[in-house]
C-alpha cells in the first residue's frame, strides 16, 4: 500500500504530461498557392413542387505548391458559397489529412478539409 501511496505523485505528473500532449495543436506546413478557381456547378436535380430543378453549387479547385510537389484540390459548396480567403501567389497552411484529404488553415483559424485530386512532382 505505501509503494502505491509513495507512485502516486509519479503517476499524477506521467499522467498531465500525456494530457498536454494530446490537446497540442497540429502542424502545418507551409505552402504556396498557385491558383485557386471557382466555378458554377449543378450538384443534382431537386424536386421543387412538381417540377424538377438543377441544384446550385459551387467547386473551388486549388493548386498549392509544397517542397517539390503541387497538389491540385478541391472544396464542393452547396447553394451557400463559400468565399476563398486567400491570395494567389501567398503563403498558405496546410496540413495532410487520412487517405486523400487535406486541411487548409483559414485566416481565422478554422481548417477546411479539401479533396486532393492529385500530385504532382516538380523537376
Amino acid at each position: 500500500m505505501r509503494k502505491i501511496k509513495a507512485a502516486l505523485p509519479a503517476l499524477s505528473v506521467l499522467f498531465l504530461i500525456a494530457t498536454s500532449l494530446a490537446k497540442e495543436k497540429p502542424s502545418y506546413l507551409t505552402g504556396k498557392l498557385l491558383d485557386v478557381t471557382v466555378q458554377d456547378v449543378t450538384r443534382g436535380i431537386g424536386i421543387v413542387g412538381s417540377m424538377a430543378a438543377p441544384i446550385p453549387g459551387k467547386l473551388y479547385t486549388f493548386q498549392i505548391q509544397s517542397g517539390g510537389l503541387v497538389y491540385f484540390a478541391q472544396y464542393s459548396a452547396g447553394t451557400l458559397s463559400y468565399r476563398p480567403e486567400w491570395i494567389v501567389n501567398d503563403p498558405i497552411e496546410f496540413r495532410l489529412g487520412k487517405e486523400d484529404k487535406m486541411l487548409l488553415k483559414r485566416p481565422d483559424g478554422k481548417d477546411l478539409e479539401v479533396m486532393i485530386l492529385k500530385k504532382v512532382r516538380q523537376q
